[in-house]
């Protein structure tokens, strides 16, 4: 049985999103941006990475686990890369009892407010925000 992977479900849940697609298409991805897309850069794109955070779970034998995870919106200008992550953001926390890539993510919550920054390699516009995300450890087929 393979790991659920809650990233990938992220990832997926946004790919099927028409108010996320029509600002960023096909650029949502998991962990960083790929390589390749530095000579595009700044455009709209969105990334999904783990940020790890304290544990709330606690011990027990359900088979759920819980995720912290940082949304980040990249685009041309500060108010672009904003929006992309509100547009995002908002379909994150609508998820409740969703199955994605394999993962049942049973909610995802702000984990505070958004902030804006430049990218430290490229100093690209971006804004981001965290989230926690319950999810399912059982595969689903």
């Amino acid at each position: 049985m393979a790991e659920p992977d809650v990233i990938a479900a992220l990832v997926a849940a946004l790919a099927g999103d028409a108010a996320t697609t029509a600002l960023v298409g096909d650029a949502i991805f998991g962990g960083e941006l790929p390589e390749g897309i530095a000579a595009e850069m700044p455009k709209r794109a969105i990334v999904v990475a783990a940020s790890g955070g304290p544990e709330f779970t606690g011990r027990g034998s359900a088979e759920v686990d819980a995720q912290r995870i940082d949304l980040f919106g990249y685009g041309a200008t500060p108010e672009e890369a904003n929006r992309v992550r509100s547009t995002a953001a908002r379909r994150l926390w609508s998820i409740e009892r969703e199955t994605h890539a394999g993962t049942l993510v049973h909610w995802v919550n702000r984990a505070g407010g958004f902030s804006q920054a430049r990218d430290r390699d490229g100093q690209w516009p971006q804004s981001f925000q965290s989230f926690q995300v319950f999810y399912s450890l059982q595969e689903v087929q």
